[in-house]
């Protein structure tokens, strides 16, 4: 009978790894390879609020069997620390895929976003601004909008453009020379 508690016990909580992953369901769910290879599918994966991530298969992850039954586990948000992002100062946090990109919240209140390939933030109905690897680009809801790239840059506003090339400026009406508009931007 001690051995069957003890046994009991020590199933409460169990570390295993991630098999797959399903994430198209209500919950995160998962197959996992537990002690002795024993397998345990369809694990409800619990997740914080406002935070979803999928992570690669090989994670690491620790299992509570809920109400002490065995046949009811639920696991702890997937680590995978082949992948995990060390050396963050105290007081930051920094969220991370795989391929490196990130957001990385700073302790003196600055944003850090880096990007192996674009980035795009929406305001809907005001304005969207996309970075790629060949241009920037911005657009207001109004229509004025602007882009540059490698050699050329253009401003797009009450049904005007001008535009600078390699080539020299372009513009679809004549260009009056002046004080800057708005210095403060």
């Amino acid at each position: 009978m001690i051995k069957e508690l003890a046994m009991q016990l020590r199933g409460l909580v169990t570390r295993a790894t991630v098999s797959t992953v399903d994430d198209t369901g209500e919950t995160q769910t998962a197959t996992l390879q537990g002690r002795a290879g024993a397998e345990m599918t369809e694990v409800e994966i619990l997740q914080p609020f406002g935070f979803a991530s999928t992570p690669p298969d090989g994670g690491l992850v620790i299992v509570l069997a809920v109400g002490g039954d065995q046949g009811d586990p639920v696991a702890l948000p997937i680590a995978a620390p082949g992948s995990r992002m060390g050396k963050v100062p105290a007081g930051e946090a920094v969220l991370y895929g795989k391929d490196g990109s990130r957001v990385h919240v700073k302790a003196d209140g600055s944003i850090d976003v880096v990007s192996s390939k674009a980035v795009h933030v929406a305001i809907p109905d005001v304005a969207e601004f996309d970075v790629t690897m060949t241009y920037v680009r911005g657009k207001m809801a109004s229509g004025e909008r602007f882009v540059a790239g490698a050699g050329f840059a253009k401003l797009v506003a009450g049904g005007h453009f001008i535009a600078a090339t390699a080539g020299g400026p372009k513009a679809s009406a004549a260009v009056t020379l002046g004080a800057e508009p708005s210095p403060d931007l």
